[in-house]
């Protein structure tokens, strides 16, 4: 039962319409009782903030697009931002088709290749990104959290826990992985009584699999290690560039309610955004394909202590539009492009080193290993 459950939520068909059905239930709770006062509201937002809003969400993906051809130029000179874009694009319509958005990098996995990446260069970029861009993401969560604790404490202590858990997690997994690369004490407990432990209650089925891939995962975020340490100056544009996208995203709630003509000052904007951030963790624990249903009832839970439930129902219908649904048609169309064209061979004699300092980083990695951190 279980294994057919897992086949259904990979085929990408049926999570598209659980998606679209789960979406409708909420709509129809939440319009049940004030659809007339929503419809109205919505009907007289303003244009010209629509328009603003379409193009804002396309130079976000442009944003992520570019930090892809950053990376990626390290060991391809070549490869463009334009590649970039539509690999940004593409991660955006599997993250959001896929449970838990498990399908996002294998999905740019197979479009690097496509664009004449080697598997073994788009793992280490794909790891690249992660690594900032959860490490970047988890400074500005705390930033929000510090600077408006005592106010959503009061005000949304029902979510708070979760949201507290939600953000040690998403930081924690970060942590995790430093703390195995640079402690090799931590490593070492980790892979004899650790996973001893998981065994015994039956957390951990495979144990030598689970070594394995812990290993395997290991190696790869140690040699992303040097490449931070290498490329200093790339990894401050990469944090600037994530930085800006999760700004851009966690205040389109307050440029909705701005379309919609509804009262918002700007000395509410950082209690939107941290209320946005707030939405995104809570959802990090909804299991379904982009989070569909349990985002749309948390949003409306948490905004409506600010906007009144009309209006946060208004909001929500408008942010989840552009901010999820406009990212699966453009990505849907972007991909069917991608997939289309020809794939660009890959000359493997042509390829600078990873990250030009190929040999550095491998002696690096022998050091580690002679000193006992891997």
């Amino acid at each position: 039962m279980i294994n057919r459950i897992k086949k259904l939520l990979q085929n990408t068909v049926f999570n598209i319409m659980l998606i679209l059905g789960l979406t409708a239930v909420v709509l129809y709770f939440s319009l049940k009782d004030n659809g007339a006062a929503v419809l109205a509201t919505l009907k007289q937002a303003d244009l010209r903030i629509l328009v603003f809003l379409f193009f804002l969400m396309i130079f976000e993906r442009a944003m992520l697009g570019w930090g892809l051809a950053l990376e990626c130029k390290q060991s391809h000179p070549h490869y463009t931002w334009k590649q970039g874009f539509v690999n940004a694009y593409t991660a955006g319509l599997f993250n959001n088709i896929t449970p838990g958005a498990s399908g996002g990098q294998i999905a740019q996995g197979y479009i690097f290749k496509k664009q004449g990446i080697p598997v073994s260069h788009s793992v280490g970029i794909l790891w690249l990104d992660f690594i900032v861009y959860q490490t970047t993401m988890s400074i500005f969560v705390l930033f929000l959290l510090i600077m408006r604790f005592h106010y959503f404490y009061a005000n949304y202590s029902q979510f708070f826990l979760i949201v507290i858990f939600g953000f040690m997690v998403a930081s924690g997994i970060i942590a995790f992985l430093w703390a195995l690369a640079k402690w090799p004490k931590f490593y070492t407990w980790l892979t004899t009584t650790g996973i001893n432990i998981g065994v015994k209650l039956h957390l951990v089925k495979n144990k030598q699999k689970t070594l394995d891939h812990l290993e395997q995962q290991l190696e790869s975020f140690a040699k992303e290690i040097v490449v931070l340490q290498t490329h200093k100056k790339m990894i401050v544009l990469l944090a600037l560039d994530n930085l800006l996208r999760l700004c851009i995203l966690y205040s389109v709630p307050f440029i909705c309610a701005k379309a919609l003509h509804i009262p918002v000052g700007w000395n509410q904007l950082l209690d939107v955004v941290a209320l946005s951030s707030f939405v995104a963790m809570v959802n990090a624990f909804l299991p379904m394909p982009g989070s569909s249903g349990g985002t749309e009832a948390t949003f409306i839970l948490m905004f409506s202590t600010i906007f009144g439930t009309v209006n946060a129902t208004s909001i929500m219908i408008l942010w989840r539009f552009v901010t999820f649904y406009l990212t699966l048609i453009n990505g849907g169309i972007i991909f069917v492009y991608a997939r289309a064209q020809k794939d660009i061979p890959i000359y493997e004699g042509h390829l600078i080193p990873r990250t030009f300092t190929q040999e550095a980083i491998q002696e690096e990695i022998d050091e580690e290993i002679k000193e006992g951190y891997l």
